[in-house]
């Protein structure tokens, strides 16, 4: 059994031109201000800020924690602090951009059929 209903392209008769709701669109396709667009959506905003808090907690308490309680910090240790809840947060929205194009699934036509169910 297949994890979800399409997993290879639907068929499409050769003298029908392809279109968005048939093809699989790539996370890069659209632009830059359509990936900051999706990343930015209350849903998705929320779970990345959140992945970006509690990691860059662990690693802020790990890579600088004894540098900071000990009253020791200097600009430079604030500014790797930053990066450690700035590059979660990055990679984070990375990832869901990536996962956008591999989970997306092109939607069935009126006239397609899937032989090998």
């Amino acid at each position: 059994m297949r994890p979800y209903a399409y997993s290879r392209p639907l068929p499409v008769p050769a003298d029908t031109p392809q279109s968005p709701a048939v093809t699989a669109r790539s996370p890069c396709e659209g632009g830059a201000r359509e990936a900051l667009a999706y990343c930015l959506r209350r849903a998705h905003l929320r779970r990345t800020t959140r992945i970006a808090f509690v990691v860059g907690l662990l690693l802020t308490a790990i890579n600088q924690g004894a540098v900071i309680l000990g009253g020791d910090a200097s600009t430079m240790t604030w500014v790797r602090s930053a990066a450690n809840f700035l590059i979660p947060f990055v990679v984070s929205n990375l990832g869901l951009l990536s996962g956008r194009g591999a989970w997306s699934v092109p939607t069935p036509t009126v006239g397609s059929v899937d032989d090998e169910h």
